[in-house]
């Protein structure tokens, strides 16, 4: 099958182990985001896959061909890998041309300047074949780096934080655009990111590395948002409301309201992660827990609001402090009390005692999506 295949890899620096027995298949035509903190092992396995670092344990197929194992590696230049680094590595004494030119081997001249032409036409650059990188903008120079990394019709691309030099109101034009190029280019795609929201913009698959060396997580965007099999994976994507409670009848009672609990046996002591959209305001509502709006932030497509839930001692509920998003106006002076439910949807419940009796979930606990 075409594409990569990394099987059985680990791999230390000293007596650090950065990845420990990782294995995964990127085949033709998709693109997989490899996401995770910094010290997570993303761009060291993407330097082994490269061959730009040597293979300590396991194996790197590309289209079917052993290029590494612990007793031979394939020269990187001899992998068909296109590569493209965050700073775009372009030479500067070289034309624009001459730069995507570069990387075409084994083609007379002629031929390889019509191909490099190509793919400076396809990232609409062709008009800035003459002109030398310093000339350009960052997001004209990455999309150079693009074209010079598929000119020469690479078995497997290699995108290391390609857009984190670009300023924000860029970012996101030139991320389409590279998206719409990849997908017409069909090449198998591994992209290193710390960006959970360009993982969700870019991936076909995302794959999070904890800081263990492992992968918690293989799935598609809205099975990695919406049903997360791990708490590192949940907090990952930004803020969580974290509450703990006891599964009973079949749910847990949090101060915002009631979340379904799965499977978990009653009895359970659990932890809560509640996503900011999944805290439901309702201005003079009459249900949900009584809040009082501490802060509230404008951040253009939505509002960043901070409450604090109104202590109610009866019920063992404390002065707690919740984050919210909310994807409308919202004016709490207009309103004369505030309360706060749950959206089930965005809650999820992980258990707080790791050892989980195989009638839950087998050896290892699975956390529930509240449904």
């Amino acid at each position: 099958m075409k594409g990569l295949h990394v099987i059985g890899v680990s791999h230390a620096f000293g007596n650090n182990r950065v990845l420990d027995n990782v294995s995964m298949m990127i085949p033709a035509g998709e693109l997989v985001c490899l996401l995770g903190p910094s010290g997570s092992g993303k761009t060291t396995l993407m330097r082994i896959a490269a061959g730009l670092e040597p293979l300590q344990q396991g194996q790197i197929i590309i289209d079917d061909e052993l290029v590494a194992d612990p007793t031979m590696q394939v020269p990187p230049e001899d992998r068909g890998i296109g590569l493209m680094f965050q700073d775009y590595a372009l030479f500067p004494h070289l034309s624009i041309l001459d730069n995507v030119t570069f990387g075409i081997l084994n083609q007379p001249e002629e031929q390889a300047r019509r191909r490099a032409m190509e793919m400076l036409d396809q990232v609409n650059m062709s008009q800035h074949a003459s002109k030398y990188p310093h000339m350009l903008s960052g997001g004209q120079q990455q999309r150079v780096a693009l074209a010079r990394a598929l000119a020469p019709e690479p078995k497997l691309l290699l995108l290391d934080e390609p857009f984190s030099g670009l300023d924000t109101n860029l970012r996101g034009q030139v991320r389409e655009d590279t998206l719409k190029v990849l997908k017409q280019s069909g090449v198998a795609t591994v992209m290193v990111t710390h960006d959970p929201e360009e993982a969700m913009f870019m991936a076909d698959r995302i794959k999070i590395l904890g800081d263990n060396g492992k992968i918690l997580q293989t799935g598609r965007p809205h099975e990695i948002y919406y049903h997360p099999q791990h708490e590192f994976v949940a907090k990952l994507f930004g803020l969580m409301n974290r509450f703990e409670g006891i599964v009973e009848s079949g749910a847990v009672e949090i101060p915002i309201g009631r979340v379904p609990a799965g499977d978990l046996d009653d009895g359970r002591k659990v932890e809560v992660l509640v996503r900011p959209e999944g805290v439901i305001l309702e201005t003079d509502g009459k249900t949900g827990a009584p809040v009082d709006v501490i802060s509230t932030h404008l951040l253009g497509h939505d509002n960043l609001v901070r409450v604090r839930l109104k202590g109610d001692a009866e019920n063992g509920h404390d002065s707690k402090e919740l984050y919210v998003r909310i994807h409308h106006t919202f004016e709490p002076e207009l309103s004369t009390s505030i309360t706060a439910g749950v959206d089930s949807e965005y809650a999820f419940i992980f258990p707080l005692d790791k050892a989980a009796s195989p009638a839950v979930s087998g050896s290892v606990p699975r956390p529930r999506a509240a449904e």
